[in-house]
């Protein structure tokens, strides 16, 4: 789906390139206009376009000019304003309740001066002010031009030019990794998300949290029942009552999530067609790349990461003297180890599970319900030893590490997506319960440098132990299953063919996905019989493929090619044979298909043969693009393979296996039939 999308688009603005152009001056006009410049995400926007612009889709130039003309027509009409009020400007919403906005572009003008119009071009928040500022403080028309004229030329590029490398490599990407892309694409979307929304969130709270004490007192007032126990929670007079409001909010809304998805879940449709959908995602989107990295990840939700780091948090509490800390976060924490527990004991059957014909009650995730506890109870302990408007900062960094280990289980098929955010918001109620509790009990303070340096040092030592430890077990347990199944030769020779994959990926944008071979063989005798006619095994990119990259004069010898993956799973073999012509290669790759022959149980293997071209994006770094090959140049290349018998079910597929004496391709026995099957 992602890739029709974006297949449309770049139709749409390749056939329509004049549009494009007015579409960016647009932009780059209201993004730059007084106050509305802040409401529109333009610097995002430049990107995607210069995305567009490295995929081929868009010309750089019409973009350029009609980005810069919109900056600088922008620029004009916000100084025009702030000329023709002058100080009466202030006297205008925003900035009559917001002085503030006003104030921080005319300080940072009257420091720089004239420079500070082609400095502010390029810092967000004073783009829409400067400007104005420039008008109001009496910088003279010509002198304002001067400067923003080429403060616009110079800005559209520097904005545009990130994404055109970022286009360009998601065409390398798309060519070789395109599951790696969208898990990366993915990942940064949900993780920039998150952080966005709490961030809004965190704002809004701490704005409002005072004017909704005032209600909550009322309402305390009214209702005496209720009033004698939340009355001494809410009292003007504590000096956390704010913060704690902060949490009683955060508790009302996830106690409210938490209902609606445990109510849905087991008695709704729409939760499990959602799950269903994100695990169909994952599994098309699995590569060799990520899945280390999301394995690494999940080590965080382990019981040998979180409990030492749980106990050498209690310690230093405790041996600094801070009784009342200490005991909230053991609370904390004992209550958190019941819970998962609790939870673990009814345990839902996981993804995997389900896979395998497991199908149990719907419960919530027990493991992201303790690591939310953990890192979230931390959060509230540190947020308390920090000015209110840092206050922030570890929610943010705590929401970064849970939401990369929600995606992180997601991804490996140990949550489905409703029962990770259950057990989260499970693990949010009881730190939103004992936080209250704490905020308002445990007066005295600590260092929180101190505590933090304990707490994720010990949290960073206790996953690098555990990843040292279980990675290669992790990531054997939890790797793709192959689709198996189990055919005779003479069949698959005939007709079963057509039961293993046709394609290596469903992605649109990957020109070469459809499998060339199938070969019923051991590889060593294909690579032995290919090594005759001058094909070698083509050594894998590793983490210097980069660096090879961008070499100004690549060759076949000096760029590796980098991987492809089948399910999840790297080649088995790749070889490549040079041409005449340096940019020109053949590359033939081989995977297990899942497949298996009987009698014997050798492996079926499927194939694809491509022509790499030598590719230069801007001059900047280079690859190898496979182009699919010709029926003409399939059966060229197949028919040198001695030793082989070779066969073309299709112009596009060719079935290879040894030249066996007849007798050994007879059809099976009367009855075989019955055992064949899926295993």
């Amino acid at each position: 789906m992602t890739a029709n999308w974006t297949q449309e688009l770049l139709n749409w603005a390749s056939a329509n390139p004049g549009w494009s152009g007015v579409a960016v001056f647009g932009i780059a006009f209201v993004e730059s206009l007084l106050v509305i410049g802040f409401l529109i995400p333009g610097i995002f926007i430049l990107f995607g376009v210069g995305a567009l612009i490295g995929l081929g889709g868009l010309e750089l130039w019409p973009i350029w000019v009609g980005g810069s003309v919109g900056a600088f027509c922008g620029d004009v009409v916000s100084y025009w304003i702030g000329h023709r009020f002058r100080r009466h400007l202030a006297d205008f919403w925003p900035f009559n309740r917001h002085p503030e906005m006003l104030e921080r572009g005319a300080t940072f003008f009257r420091s720089h001066g004239a420079k500070s119009v082609l400095v502010g071009r390029f810092i967000g928040p004073l783009r829409p002010m400067i400007p104005a500022c420039a008008g109001m403080l009496g910088m003279t028309p010509a002198r304002f031009v001067a400067v923003c004229v080429p403060a616009c030329a110079l800005w559209t590029p520097a904005y545009l030019i990130p994404g055109m490398l970022f286009g360009a490599s998601l065409e390398v990407a798309s060519e070789y990794a395109g599951r790696l892309t969208l898990v990366l694409v993915t990942l940064v979307a949900v993780l920039w998300l998150t952080l966005w929304a709490l961030r809004s969130l965190y704002t809004v709270f701490a704005a409002f949290s005072a004017r909704w004490l005032r209600h909550a007192i009322k309402w305390t007032r009214r209702h005496r029942a209720l009033g004698r126990i939340a009355g001494p929670i809410l009292d003007p007079s504590q000096p956390e009552v704010l913060s704690v409001t902060m949490l009683g909010l955060l508790l009302v809304l996830t106690i409210w999530g938490f209902a609606l998805l445990m109510f849905l879940s087991p008695f709704g449709s729409q939760p499990q067609t959602i799950d269903q959908s994100v695990l169909a995602f994952t599994q098309s989107v699995r590569n060799h790349i990520a899945d280390p990295l999301m394995v690494a990840v999940a080590q965080l939700s382990r019981w040998w990461v979180l409990l030492p780091t749980s106990l050498a948090t209690l310690l230093w509490l405790l041996g600094a003297q801070r009784l009342a800390a200490a005991a909230h976060w053991l609370v904390a924490m004992v209550g958190g180890l019941l819970l998962q527990m609790l939870v673990g004991w009814a345990l839902r059957a996981t993804p995997a599970m389900a896979t395998g014909g497991h199908q149990q009650w719907y419960e919530p995730s027990a493991a992201m319900m303790l690591a939310t506890i953990v890192l979230g109870f931390f959060a509230v302990m540190v947020a308390k030893e920090l000015r209110r408007r840092h206050r922030k900062w570890p929610y943010l960094a705590v929401a970064a590490l849970l939401t990369l280990l929600l995606i992180a289980r997601i991804y490996l098929g140990l949550d489905w997506l409703s029962g990770a955010l259950v057990g989260a918001m499970l693990g949010l109620s009881w730190t939103a319960i004992v936080g209250i509790a704490y905020r308002q009990r445990a007066l005295r303070p600590f260092s929180g440098a101190v505590a933090s340096g304990i707490f994720f040092g010990t949290l960073a030592a206790t996953t690098i132990w555990q990843v040292g430890e279980r990675l290669e077990e992790d990531l054997a347990a939890l790797r793709m299953p192959l689709p198996e199944r189990t055919l005779y030769l003479a069949d698959w020779w005939r007709t079963d063919w057509a039961e293993l994959p046709m394609e290596r990926t469903a992605l649109q944008s990957v020109a070469s996905r459809r499998f060339t071979f199938q070969l019923a063989a051991p590889l060593a005798g294909l690579e032995s019989e290919l090594n005759k006619h001058g094909w070698s095994e083509a050594q894998p990119a590793g983490m210097q493929w980069l660096l090879q990259a961008l070499n100004p004069q690549p060759s076949e010898s000096t760029l590796p090619l980098t991987g492809k993956d089948f399910l999840g799973r790297r080649e088995e073999l790749v070889m490549r044979l040079p041409s005449a012509d340096p940019s020109h290669q053949w590359v033939v790759r081989w995977w297990d298909s899942g497949a298996r022959l009987v009698p014997g149980g050798e492996p079926l293997y499927v194939g694809l043969l491509t022509d790499d071209r030598l590719v230069q994006v801007m001059r900047l770094f280079s690859y190898w693009r496979a182009v699919p090959v010709t029926p003409a140049d399939l059966k060229h290349l197949t028919g040198e393979l001695g030793g082989f018998e070779v066969r073309y079910p299709t112009n596009s597929l060719a079935l290879i296996r040894p030249a066996l004496p007849p007798e050994l391709q007879a059809s099976p026995p009367a009855g075989a039939a019955d055992a064949r099957g899926d295993r």
